[in-house]
């Protein structure tokens, strides 16, 4: 059962796993450990006493077994949230005391890469080294650091040591392949950061010995016997093996042999062309010269040499290498047909198309040049297209010809360029995807960091970078990663001996001179652009420029159609033509995104022909999208909230929510564009308003989300911005969500400025419903200072009844649950529970479901003060049945803690443990420091009532160091608990464990708690 995307897990390097983009929460090691034992078992049983064997050894805790059926549940649910409904699990199934975990194929790496290397070696058996060579490197890039990373125990140390020889077995099988097909630089470059790693593995030495041979390097090859000899003796005081003296002793009399054999003539088609001696014309060798300091690719250039290298039947073999400009096309496209070029003893075609000039070769004209390349005299050539192309496919048949057709403009300037004969293989590049021929595609993104690394290692020599290291991986991640933009600052740092790598950082750190900085000779990114930019039409140019106005990675097709002022269909078909003209990429459907450098050169030319109004009428029609959005966002997800009155001052149209997890969904996947719209939108004094609205009709969203840590610059923008504007309503909006968050981040000091100068404007400017959810953040807050108290009641009655008056049912009933949980602060549990009966009420009216779950939280906890745990379990499982469907996991993770607590009031310490510890890891991970603390004590007291003392220590400090550090009151609780676990640690019996209520969950008024 797998219903959300196919399972992928790697155990080459940190043990993760995915289930389709999504990536699953692993836990901590040793379940992580279990899922590993399980996946490598292939499908296969493994035993109860099995796994604690492999978990703990010799070393296993008494409640080894009930620990390892907890990790398998887990796992279970994990893979399968919804087993136990559909009855029982399909996937990790029980077998008598063992477990089997059964995934479809292809979901394991180790499996995956053992697979590649199987028939990498059925590859080799055929006589087909390229492509074996192709899989070893395949298997071999799927490790991504040490196996199982971060585990521990006897099977983790043991399978990692078996994968790590695995893997250099592997790596050595490639490296004898790449000293097969004359490529010993990429293995000399393989070995050495290979022994690095591992110095006393003599085998990879002795490659390196002949692969530097093979490179002419003779000196170092020999070198390099020295350096085996001297770490030998120094680490195990051993000599070398034999066989590196006598590959040592070969160097020292250049040994023929050590040298690859000349490749041999691929034999021609049946009935193929005469030798070459006997032609009348020469055999077409037009290729440009290889790159000789080519780095990098080395997987794509496995894939390309492959795929054009293998059979295709009738077909003629075509790859298609697609980027925008500067990535390195003609570079790659060059290079692989030189690697190739024994396999097509006809010949090279080389053609550069002028795709993206002003003047594009025409198919007609090509043809003719092809035609004159294989001999037709002038005379001869046809002058009808059609005749022109029946002769070029005519005089590649039965040919093993290789022909390279760069910088295309489009698939119907190389279709008559194609040739027949399945002998013959084609490279296109092009800057658009080419999808209208049946070609092989390759999508050509900018180097890796190590890649870009290399290359200007390669340029400017080695010592220059390693006396540099962090200012040379900054300076290429300022590049972009673009190879051009590479290649050009690696060329001035050459040109000029006495500047740094520092110093040609410090020159490209300002964005608005960095494309004047790349530009060296005849390469310049400027003009690369520049030539696809020239290829626009009027619209689509203004929509290149405009485009690259927001300051998110990528944006939404719906973003862009606003930014555009158009509807999605039309923005959808020029951004198709950006794409197409290489100027945009589009890593996902319905997401678009620009090359960093490419974004610099948009907006230079933005600044350079858009007057601000245009500019900021863009961004204003996206915050009027963007507001008309989250007005609908916030209908949903708090139906009645008068807060959503606010909101509808704009008549665009924004994205409609049939309920509230499709708003959830909208705003899980906008979260990080809509905040830098709303910051960057406050640097322009006629956005300001706009921003502040949109800011506060993200507040249930940001509630659910709990991402008020994302949230607190934007809002502080917004806040100077209003206030320097004189915008009372924008900076009190602003103020309200600015203090808010804080509070909810555990910085109330911090807070309540804001929210006392929100409560002054929003008075003196008449706006009541605004001053209404910032009055009962201002009772939290005064809570947060002083615990509650008579004071912290009547302010929040104050806030209610303001609520009240206003006739904001929503709005009441939030507030409702605040007073709830001031009660039970109290100790007045019995009118905690009258409250929540009120407000529970309110809410279901409404048909609030968040705010039903929050209230349970409250009801539950009065309940459960007076004495019945049963009732407090129902309402807490209900309330997290609710969280759990709405996605809201801030409140998932104090419903585990409330839960755990009655567990250790019902006598159940173990159970306490299992659910604390899971309230403190989710927690933890959404950085509910607060919900984390209280975790943490509960969790001490129950693993003190189990008698796991040292834990319960550690647990109830870490606990008392965040209170502290947050300066809240909470602590003496925790400072009590461990006076008692210490007392009893001297002699003196520990007391029974004394629960308390702690702060509340925040409620359905978002920031107001």
């Amino acid at each position: 059962m797998n219903e959300s995307g196919r399972f992928t897990f790697t155990l080459l390097g940190t043990v993760r796993g995915w289930r389709g983009t999504g990536e699953l929460p692993l836990a901590g090691p040793q379940q992580r450990t279990a899922l590993a034992m399980l996946l490598l078992a292939g499908g296969q049983p493994v035993g109860t006493e099995e796994l604690i064997d492999g978990l703990w050894g010799g070393q296993c805790p008494r409640a080894a077994a009930t620990t390892v059926r907890t990790y398998v549940s887990r796992i279970r649910t994990l893979l399968e949230p919804g087993h136990r409904e559909a009855g029982g699990s399909r996937l990790l199934v029980s077998a008598g005391s063992a477990y089997a975990l059964r995934l479809p194929p292809g979901s394991l790496d180790v499996t995956l890469a053992e697979q590649e290397v199987a028939a990498a070696g059925e590859a080799r058996r055929r006589g087909d080294p390229v492509r074996a060579r192709m899989l070893l490197r395949r298997a071999a890039d799927r490790r991504q650091g040490v196996p199982l990373t971060g585990l521990t125990g006897p099977f983790a140390d043991t399978t990692r040591e078996r994968l790590t020889q695995w893997y250099l077995g592997v790596l050595e099988s490639g490296v004898e392949l790449d000293l097969e097909l004359c490529d010993a630089r990429t293995a000399v470059t393989e070995l050495t950061a290979a022994i690095a790693e591992h110095p006393l593995r003599e085998s990879l030495r002795l490659l390196l010995m002949r692969a530097l041979y093979q490179c002419g390097r003779q000196a170092e090859a020999l070198e390099a016997f020295g350096d085996a000899r001297s770490v030998l003796a120094g680490e195990l005081g051993i000599d070398p093996d034999p066989r590196l003296f006598e590959m040592y002793e070969r160097i020292l009399r250049s040994d023929p042999a050590l040298l690859p054999e000349p490749a041999g003539a691929a034999p021609s088609a049946p009935g193929g062309s005469p030798p070459a001696e006997t032609r009348a014309v020469p055999v077409p060798a037009q290729l440009p010269a290889d790159t000789g300091d080519f780095t990098g690719r080395d997987q794509l250039v496995a894939e390309l040499t492959g795929h054009l290298a293998e059979s295709a039947g009738s077909a003629v073999r075509v790859c298609a290498v697609s980027g925008i400009g500067g990535t390195g096309k003609t570079a790659l496209a060059v290079h692989v047909a030189h690697r190739l070029r024994a396999r097509f003893p006809a010949g090279q075609l080389f053609v550069d198309l002028a795709g993206v000039t002003e003047n594009p070769a025409s198919p007609h004209a090509v043809l003719g040049q092809l035609l004159h390349a294989l001999g037709v005299p002038e005379p001869g050539v046809p002058e009808e297209p059609a005749a022109r192309a029946a002769l070029y496919r005519s005089l590649l048949a039965e040919q093993h010809m290789l022909v390279v057709l760069d910088n295309a403009a489009d698939a119907e300037q190389i279709k008559p360029l194609l040739p027949g004969h399945p002998g013959c293989a084609v490279i296109v590049t092009s800057r658009a995807r080419l999808t209208a021929i049946s070609a092989h595609p390759v999508d050509l993104d900018p180097f890796r960091p190590g890649e870009a690394l290399d290359l200007l290692t390669s340029v400017i020599g080695g010592k220059r970078v390693l006396a540099e290291p962090a200012a040379a991986r900054e300076l290429m991640a300022t590049c972009g990663y673009l190879p051009l933009a590479v290649r050009i600052v690696a060329c001035r740092i050459l040109a000029r001996p006495g500047t740094s790598i520092a110093d040609c950082l410090d020159r490209l750190s300002d964005e608005r001179r960095r494309l004047d900085q790349l530009r060296t000779g005849d390469l310049d990114v400027r003009a690369c652009f520049q030539l696809g930019y020239d290829q626009l039409d009027p619209g689509q140019a203004r929509a290149f420029r405009l485009l690259a106005l927001p300051e998110s990675e990528t944006v939404s097709l719906s973003f862009a159609a606003a930014l555009l002022g158009t509807d999605e269909f039309e923005a959808e078909r020029v951004l198709d033509d950006l794409i197409h003209a290489g100027l945009l990429q589009s890593p996902k459907s319905g997401r678009y995104r620009y090359h960093d450098l490419l974004r610099l050169f948009a907006r230079e030319l933005c600044a350079r022909t858009d007057p601000a109004e245009r500019t900021d009428g863009a961004l204003g029609g996206l915050l009027a999208f963007l507001l008309a959005t989250v007005g609908n966002a916030y209908r949903v997800v708090r139906p009645g909230h008068r807060i959503a009155e606010l909101l509808d001052e704009t008549s665009a149209a924004g994205v409609e929510f049939p309920g509230a997890r499709a708003a959830y969904a909208w705003f899980d996947q906008e979260r990080d564009s809509v905040l830098q719209v709303v910051r960057q939108s406050a640097r322009r004094a006629p956005l300001v308003g706009p921003a502040a609205d949109v800011l506060l009709g993200l507040d249930p969203l940001l509630e659910r989300a709990y991402a008020w840590g994302d949230t607190v610059e934007p809002a502080r923008a917004v806040v100077n911005a209003a206030e320097r504007a004189g915008l009372a309503h924008a900076e009190a909006a602003a103020r309200y969500l600015l203090g808010g968050a804080l509070w909810q981040l555990s910085r109330p000091m911090e807070g309540s400025g804001h929210i006392e100068r929100a409560a002054r404007l929003c008075r003196e400017h008449d706006d009541p419903v605004v001053l209404a959810e910032v009055l009962n953040v201002r009772a939290l807050i005064a809570a947060s200072h002083d615990g509650h108290n008579s004071r912290s009641v009547a302010l929040l009655n104050e806030a209610r009844e303001f609520q009240r008056v206003i006739g904001n049912m929503s709005g009441e009933a939030n507030t409702l649950g605040s007073i709830a949980f001031a009660h039970v602060m109290l100790d007045e549990p019995a009118k905690a529970a009258e409250v929540t009966a009120t407000g529970l009420a309110l809410y279901r009216r409404l048909g609030d479901r968040m705010g039903e779950a929050q209230t349970l939280i409250h009801r539950g906890t009065a309940l459960r003060m007076l004495g019945d745990t049963d009732a407090a379990m129902n309402c807490y499982g209900r309330s997290l049945e609710l969280s759990r469907d709405l996605g809201m996991r801030f409140l998932e993770a104090n419903l585990l803690h409330r839960i755990a607590e009655i567990r250790l009031i019902q006598g159940d310490p173990a159970a306490a443990v299992t659910v604390a510890d899971q309230a403190r890891a989710l927690s933890h991970e959404i950085s509910m420091v607060r919900t984390e603390a209280r975790a943490l004590t509960t969790l001490g007291r129950a693993l003190a009532a189990l008698g796991r003392r040292d834990r319960a220590m550690l647990c109830l400090r870490e606990s008392v160091a965040i209170y502290r550090r947050l300066g809240l009151a909470e602590v003496d609780d925790a400072e009590r608990a461990l006076s008692e676990l210490a007392a009893a640690t001297i002699g003196q019996p520990v007391q029974p464990p004394r629960v308390r209520p702690e702060s509340p969950a925040p409620s359905s008024g978002g920031t107001q708690g």
